[in-house]
């Protein structure tokens, strides 16, 4: 299947992230990938399907917050290295 992978982060330039979140919102993208980026107000999903969260970033509880607005209708998926 075509697919488009974008990457968001503090290394991209900032004319560039503004051009991925644009075609974010308008559903050009079907696969971001970031860190504490993604949870931004300017981060707009047209049709978020899948959350996948890797608990190592160390999300403190404002983002935690941000990530459970997100995923109140989606399939979300939580990494973890917590021995069970």
């Amino acid at each position: 299947f075509p697919c488009r992978v974008e990457h968001i982060s503090r290394f991209r330039p900032a004319k560039e992230v503004k051009e991925v979140l644009k075609d974010l919102k308008d559903g050009k993208v079907d696969i971001l990938i970031g860190t504490h980026k993604l949870t931004g107000q300017e981060v707009k999903f047209k049709n978020l399907g899948l959350l996948v969260i890797d608990e190592e970033q160390k999300f403190g509880v404002k983002t935690k917050e941000r990530l459970k607005q997100m995923a109140v209708n989606v399939d979300a998926l939580t990494l973890t290295a917590t021995p069970i």
